[in-house]
């Protein structure tokens, strides 16, 4: 993502949203839990944008200038796509190298395939050549079938942007 990408703050209630910008390299802070006036905090002093279906948390946000999306439904592609018409995002596009850990949102770096043997499946260190690992939590990825889905679902997206 370029320096100019948007960064987002996402309610509690849109995990899996909050996940897939992650993926698709949009810093993207997340908590499970918190309270409404952390997350406006956090939102304000950071500068990020609010992304939740919260009525009155979007109303406090407009109050203190903070930019904010408010989401409805719960399908993913139509999510993002209510984001983009408020935040205009680059081409959605999905690689290793602008990707963030799904869980803790820092980068993924490219790592030897010889440092993860031990640490995923057999049969995934047979299959593929190229790993990468999220230096905060230890996560580590693969280009397999997750990834292929996530593909699917960009192609889907970008159609929906068009």
């Amino acid at each position: 993502m370029s320096v100019n990408s948007p960064i987002f703050i996402i309610d509690s209630m849109l995990g899996n949203l909050a996940r897939k910008l992650r993926l698709l390299g949009y810093d993207s802070t997340y908590f499970p839990s918190i309270d409404d006036k952390k997350l406006i905090n956090i939102a304000k002093n950071q500068r990020r944008v609010l992304v939740t279906k919260d009525q009155q948390l979007i109303n406090t946000a407009k109050k203190q200038d903070i930019d904010v999306v408010c989401i409805q439904g719960d399908n993913e592609i139509e999510q993002i796509a209510q984001i983009n018409s408020i935040i205009k995002l680059n081409k959605i596009e999905i690689t290793t190298s602008n990707s963030r850990c799904g869980f803790c949102n820092n980068m993924l770096e490219s790592i030897e395939k010889y440092r993860v043997t031990g640490k995923i499946p057999d049969g995934v260190l047979e299959r593929f050549e190229e790993f990468w690992i999220c230096k905060r939590c230890n996560k580590i990825y693969w280009e397999g079938s997750h990834f292929e889905k996530l593909q699917k679902f960009v192609t889907q997206l970008n159609d929906r942007l068009k």
